[in-house]
C-alpha cells in the first residue's frame, strides 16, 4: 500500500468512537480435514451469488456429523457446545486425508455450527459463501454480512499485500448473534472467571478454530466490526505488539469502509496528557490497557492510531517492514530502531511531550 497516499486522502473531520475487540491466546490456526460428505438432512441453494446451507438438527444428523466420529470432541458449557480443539486436532493428524484438508476442516466447522444453532434460543441458520461460514438468525442480515465479509477480505489482502496472510485450512467462521444474552453467554467462556471487562460489539476469538463473534448492537456498524476483526485474523501469524495491531487495524478498517471516525482535537490531547505517565504507558506497551474498563481502553485505541498514522506520515516506506518485524516482547521498539532509526519513546514524546515513555524488553502476550 502507498501509506503516504492514504494518509493524504483520509478524512480528517470525523469523531473517534470506540469499537472494542478481544485478542485471546492462540491454540492453533483455523483448520482443515479430508472430504466428508453432507448428510441427507442438509439443503443447499444459491441466492444472489451466496451459497446458503440449512440443516435440520435431527438426532440422525448428530449421529452422522464429523464431530461424532471423534471421541470426547465436545464439552457443553453455558448450555452451548464447546469443541475441544486440541482433541479434534490430535484426531485429525492421524485420520484425515492430507490432500483435502481445506474441505474437511470446513465440514468440521459446518457440523460445529449446526450443533451450536440447535442450542441457541432462536431459529439460527448456516449461511455460506466462497470464503466464509456464517451462523445467523436473521437470514437477510446474514447474507449482507457475508457479502461485507467477502469484500473486506479482498480489500485487506490487497492493501496489506506482503503482510496480511490468509493461510490456514477451512473457511472463516462468523457467529452473528441476535441478542446480547446469547452473545455474552458465548464469549464469556473465553474470559477469566473473575475480573472487570469492557463491553464489546464483536471480537476475533483466536482460540482453536479461530472465528468471529459479533452482536450488531450499533446498526450497520457491523461492517466496521467485521473489517476490524478480520484484519486481526489476517495478521494473526505475526507476533505484533497489541498497540501496533490495533493501530494498523483501525486504519485498514477505514480503508475498507472508505470513511474514518478518527480525529485529534484539544480535548482528546488534554485527556491523553492527563492519563499517560511512566506507569500507565507500560500498560499500553504490554497491551493490558486495551482491556481496561476505564478511560484507558479508549485512550489506548486512540493512541495506537495516533502513533500508527504518524508512522505512515513520517516513514511511509518503512511501514510494511515494521509490521513484518515488530515483536510484542519489546513492544516493537527494535523494529522502529532498525527501520526508522527512532525509538518508541521518541515517537510518543512527539505527541505527549517529554516523559519516561520507553518500553521494557520483556513483555509477554497479555491475558484477556
Amino acid at each position: 500500500m502507498d501509506w503516504n497516499a492514504y494518509r493524504s486522502s483520509a478524512s480528517p473531520n470525523m469523531v473517534f468512537t470506540l469499537r472494542p475487540s478481544a485478542h485471546l491466546p492462540t491454540l492453533s490456526t483455523r483448520a482443515g480435514f479430508g472430504t466428508i460428505p453432507l448428510s441427507s438432512g442438509v439443503a443447499r441453494f444459491v441466492q444472489g451469488g451466496v451459497v446458503k446451507t440449512f440443516r435440520q438438527a435431527t438426532q440422525s444428523n448428530l449421529m452422522e456429523d464429523s464431530l461424532s466420529q471423534i471421541p470426547d470432541a465436545i464439552d457443553v458449557r453455558e448450555g452451548l457446545p464447546r469443541p475441544k480443539w486440541d482433541v479434534i486436532y490430535h484426531w485429525a493428524d492421524t485420520n484425515l486425508d492430507p490432500t483435502s484438508l481445506d474441505e474437511s476442516w470446513t465440514q468440521i466447522a459446518r457440523d460445529w455450527l449446526t450443533r451450536l444453532a440447535d442450542s441457541l434460543p432462536r431459529d439460527y441458520a448456516l449461511h455460506e459463501s466462497p470464503e466464509f461460514l456464517l451462523l445467523a438468525a436473521d437470514h437477510s442480515l446474514g447474507q449482507r454480512v457475508l457479502s461485507s465479509s467477502e469484500r473486506a477480505r479482498r480489500v485487506i489482502l490487497k492493501t496489506l499485500n506482503g503482510v496480511a496472510s490468509d493461510q490456514g485450512f477451512g473457511k472463516h467462521v462468523v457467529l452473528l448473534f441476535a441478542d446480547t444474552d446469547s452473545y455474552y453467554d458465548y464469549v464469556t467462556d473465553f474470559y477469566p472467571d473473575e475480573g472487570e471487562f469492557a463491553l464489546s460489539g464483536g471480537m476475533f476469538l483466536d482460540v482453536g478454530y479461530g472465528h468471529f463473534a459479533i452482536y450488531p448492537a450499533y446498526g450497520d456498524d457491523y461492517e466496521r466490526v467485521i473489517a476490524h476483526e478480520l484484519n486481526h485474523a489476517l495478521l494473526r501469524h505475526l507476533p505484533l505488539p497489541l498497540w501496533v495491531n490495533e493501530g494498523v487495524t483501525q486504519v485498514i478498517e477505514d480503508v475498507v469502509m472508505d470513511s474514518s471516525y478518527f480525529m485529534v482535537d484539544h480535548e482528546i490531547l488534554r485527556r491523553h496528557r492527563t492519563y499517560w505517565n511512566s506507569q500507565t504507558i507500560d500498560g499500553f506497551w504490554s497491551g493490558e490497557s486495551f482491556y481496561s474498563p476505564d478511560d484507558g481502553q479508549e485512550l489506548s485505541y486512540h493512541l495506537s492510531q495516533v502513533l500508527f498514522r504518524n508512522l505512515m506520515s513520517d516513514f511511509p516506506k518503512a511501514v510494511n517492514d515494521i509490521l513484518n518485524n515488530a515483536n510484542f516482547i519489546d513492544a516493537g521498539d527494535s523494529a522502529f530502531g532498525n527501520s526508522c532509526n527512532v525509538s518508541l519513546a521518541d515517537r510518543v514524546a512527539q505527541f505527549l511531550g517529554d516523559g519516561n515513555w520507553a518500553p521494557r524488553d520483556n513483555y509477554t502476550v497479555p491475558d484477556a
